[in-house]
């Protein structure tokens, strides 16, 4: 996802939403292409976090082409504006070996701001050199726990003192590296299974990351995934307007254009940029028409988002 509802810039932008009319000419103007590209490498996972519904993923697993993501990378690439690139989806980025090319290959077509979440797990000394060297801007890192019960009972099938010790090899790589990218998110993400010990996170952190070259922390709050969960009571009321068909097109690694990231078994499909372009589907009618249902809070048609607790908001 571009933002997290635990930020405060998306929060931000949630509460601007619900007065639709005082913007209502961003709703009916978008820019010729969109301004974040979400790439979907892989939806392939190597952990089974207890908050992921990835046992509701349905459709195929795989790979996304390297021919068809420098396609898509060179028809959303205008010569005066370059999108955001998020090279990640409903998987683990790190499981594609094909990821530190495609960090150079968006990075010769001007892209200025690269962007991965991962469980980093994967995330060897090699694999940091690798990204680094590519060029990748920015990356956050889930690490859902503090010690080895809450961490391994949260991310199952991974290992805390791996990851750990990844994240440590990394940040130390790149001060040998001499670099300042890619700038480092760590996230956490309050749970009954990792006893919401933010406190103890910080103070995991804090001496860690270089706050100098951008390293942050932020804690999380739970969400609904698009309905794959339930965590916050949503409601019936619709009272905020999505902004991700103004700014943002989703990708599926089988090429398939999606309404959103949270669009997880593609079933609110835009089209198939296997043939047609980043600009016929941005520009297309099939999105047009959602921009139209969603600036009137239209939304009976897109099951992903009736459920989703981005416009049906918490607590109403």
């Amino acid at each position: 996802m571009p933002l997290n509802i635990g930020d405060k810039t998306t929060r931000l932008l949630l509460a601007l939403a619900k007065t639709p009319l005082l913007f209502y000419p961003h709703y009916r103007y978008h820019l010729p292409l969109p301004s974040v590209l979400m790439i979907e490498n892989t939806n392939h996972c190597n952990a089974e976090c207890v908050m992921c519904p990835r046992e509701l993923l349905a459709r195929k697993r795989g790979f996304m082409d390297l021919g068809l993501f420098e396609k898509i990378i060179r028809e959303a690439s205008a010569p005066r504006r370059k999108p955001s690139v998020h090279l990640h989806g409903f998987g683990e980025p790190l499981l594609d070996p094909l990821l530190p090319e495609r960090i150079r290959l968006a990075k010769a077509y001007g892209i200025r701001h690269t962007y991965i979440v991962s469980n980093a797990s994967l995330l060897t000394p090699e694999m940091s050199r690798q990204i680094i060297a590519a060029g990748l801007d920015k990356m956050k890192i889930s690490f859902y726990g503090t010690d080895e019960e809450s961490y391994n009972s949260t991310m199952r099938r991974l290992d805390f003192k791996v990851t750990l010790q990844n994240i440590k090899d990394f940040l130390r790589i790149r001060k040998e590296m001499k670099r300042g990218n890619p700038r480092l998110i760590l996230q956490y993400l309050p749970t009954a299974t990792n006893r919401n010990q933010a406190d103890a996170f910080r103070a995991l952190w804090e001496p860690l990351i270089d706050k100098r070259a951008g390293d942050r922390l932020n804690i999380a709050a739970l969400h609904n995934y698009g309905g794959g969960r339930d965590y916050n009571r949503t409601g019936q009321k619709i009272v905020s307007v999505c902004y991700f068909p103004w700014t943002s097109l989703s990708v599926l690694w089988d090429g398939r254009a999606v309404t959103c990231c949270m669009d997880s078994n593609g079933v609110q499909v835009l089209g198939d940029l296997n043939s047609q372009t980043v600009q016929e589907v941005w520009t297309g009618p099939v999105l047009a028409g959602v921009r139209d249902d969603f600036s009137k809070f239209r939304y009976e048609a897109y099951p992903a988002c009736r459920s989703c607790d981005w416009v049906c908001r918490r607590g109403v």
